[in-house]
């Protein structure tokens, strides 16, 4: 099989739609209702960040092939009571992730034999969406589970994983979940990746743990992406001290 040195682009829980995530550059209007949307002050702040991610993403990615993965709650949706929406429309929200995501890949110089994924996130958010989202954009397949053998190395992806912890226990919930997946691919003779991509918790860690096979010792990584969302209403009620990460992940894999 032939391989090529591969940048895996990881982005998760952009949660398009809500007043608090990542939003176009410009002034929006909805087509179906007249309602109007500027981003706002905390909106453009994030958009510096989206800009600065971008740019870093066009640079690495040269002389690279690019797997780009979408992984759980690409929109927001409407859910929990939420009013801080641009639109009461999912399907306004699914539109404005594609105008996002198409402007992202024209600006890293998306080219023929790049690969573009789509890892389905908390029902209540996407509902199906992410599948009408995959379509347009023409990714290779949208799915709740999601791997890739990138060169050799084994990916697996999804969207709800362990929280990142905090203070001396952050990466430890990470560390056993690698751990016991090890011991059950051990007992049934199965696969044992060597990173987990996961997403939904805002809150980014990186984690490892060190198995022995024989005498050849492996590690298993296992990384938490951030998101690019701030923090709503609904999380200050449920994660009130936690604190959100903006950005995304590039991993090159030679």
């Amino acid at each position: 099989m032939k391989t090529t040195d591969t940048l895996h682009v990881l982005l998760s829980d952009m949660h398009t739609g809500s007043n608090k995530a990542l939003f176009l550059a410009s002034h929006w209007q909805s087509k179906k209702t007249g309602v109007n949307h500027s981003p706002t002050n905390e909106q453009i702040g994030i958009r510096k960040q989206w800009d600065k991610f971008t740019q870093e993403t066009a640079k690495a990615r040269k002389g690279k092939k690019v797997r780009l993965v979408m992984d759980g709650d690409a929109i927001d949706g409407v859910h929990h009571g939420g009013f801080d929406l641009c639109s009461s429309d999912p399907l306004e929200h699914a539109d404005i992730h594609i105008q996002l995501m198409a402007q992202f890949q024209k600006s890293i110089g998306w080219q023929r034999g790049d690969e573009l994924y789509y890892v389905k996130g908390t029902e209540v958010h996407v509902n199906d969406w992410e599948n009408y989202v995959g379509d347009e954009l023409n990714a290779v397949s949208v799915s709740d589970f999601l791997r890739l053998d990138t060169n050799g190395v084994v990916s697996w992806f999804v969207h709800h994983g362990k929280g990142a912890g905090m203070g001396d226990s952050e990466g430890n919930a990470i560390r056993n979940w690698l751990k016991a997946i090890r011991n059950e691919a051990m007992k049934d003779n199965t696969e044992t990746p060597d990173i987990i991509y996961t997403g939904h918790v805002h809150q980014p860690t990186y984690s490892t743990y060190t198995y022995r096979n024989s005498m050849q010792f492996r590690n298993m990584h296992g990384i938490v992406l951030p998101s690019w969302q701030l923090k709503t209403r609904y999380a200050w009620k449920v994660a009130p001290v936690s604190k959100n990460r903006i950005g995304g992940v590039l991993h090159e894999i030679k």
